[in-house]
């Protein structure tokens, strides 16, 4: 079996037991049979061949629970505080879920990622063994491409899209689906020793890692009390606090630096949401909503548009 298909294995198997513990060995070799076809089995040596893998590859501990006469993730407090193991452990639950589900395949609709993924684990791979990368990039505001070396820094997720933190000649993001062409090279490089991915980002709403206009500051937001629900389950940033609530609106504080992959983000929002400091972005803010007026302000007049492919 190839090394992805372990992995796969492995993944699968202790994001069952992280999920569905405590579970019986034999509820775990039902559900690897279904997952995995008929004619795969699960034995007691292959059991504790992956348990073993999960604790060196994962440092995650599988254990016994006599009281609850099942197996069950040890440190699972451990795994909810790491952000990665989490995403990664969630990843594959639904990759489980949606393969046992076929049945259901016409009722379970995904979101389409843009291509690019193919570069992913040349990055990883060239990140663990510190090499440089050859890349062939083209950014939406090139009419060509150019081809160049990167140092890889780290990768991260963002609204479906990968990208790519790298020393080139300065620090900068790249969306993978812009790449045409990535190779290892034979240079060496060294990260620096006090660099944190996270500890670089948590200053920014996303991969936007810089505002010319914008300094990290506070930022205060009126939210409508039905919008202020959507953003209590999933906040716009770590930083943000809510510090006034009442039936009609709630006010969120945030501290980060409001680029303008933040301020789309605001103005998506439409008038369920009010900046009310500092004083640049509300302004900023207004200049994007008076520019948005001045293309619908005529709305009895619309343009007269035909279709060319689709037909009313």
């Amino acid at each position: 079996m190839s090394t992805a298909g372990l992995i796969n294995r492995y993944v699968w198997f202790v994001s069952t037991i992280y999920n569905r513990g405590p579970i019986s060995l034999a509820d775990l070799q039902h559900r690897y049979e279904l997952h995995f076809g008929r004619g795969e089995e699960l034995g007691e040596r292959t059991f504790h061949r992956y348990k073993e893998a999960v604790m060196e590859l994962f440092d995650i501990d599988i254990k016994y629970d006599r009281a609850q006469r099942g197996y069950v993730v040890a440190n699972r407090e451990g795994i909810d505080n790491m952000a990665m193991r989490k995403w990664l452990l969630q990843t594959f639950s639904v990759s489980s879920v949606l393969h046992e589900s076929q049945d259901l395949k016409g009722r379970i609709l995904l979101e389409d990622v843009p291509s690019g993924q193919q570069y992913l684990t040349p990055i990883v791979e060239a990140m663990r063994e510190d090499v440089a990368l050859s890349m062939t990039y083209q950014s939406f505001g090139k009419s060509e491409p150019s081809t160049f070396e990167v140092e890889p820094y780290c990768v991260k997720l963002f609204e479906q899209r990968w990208y790519m933190l790298g020393m080139s000649d300065k620090l900068r993001i790249y969306a993978l689906d812009r790449i045409k062409a990535l190779e290892p090279t034979e240079r060496k490089f060294k990260l620096p020793k006090k660099f944190d991915a996270a500890k670089f980002f948590e200053d920014y709403y996303g991969i936007i890692i810089g505002d010319e206009e914008f300094a990290v500051e506070p930022v205060a937001l009126k939210v409508d009390s039905w919008q202020s629900k959507y953003l209590r389950t999933l906040p716009l940033h770590h930083t943000q606090v809510e510090v006034e609530r009442n039936e009609e609106y709630s006010i969120f504080e945030y501290r980060l630096c409001p680029t303008f992959d933040f301020r789309q983000k605001l103005l998506s929002m439409g008038g369920s949401i009010e900046v009310l400091a500092p004083k640049a972005l509300r302004e900023e803010i207004d200049i994007e909503v008076c520019d948005m007026e001045s293309i619908y302000h005529d709305h009895l007049n619309p343009p007269k548009y035909k279709f060319k492919v689709y037909k009313k």
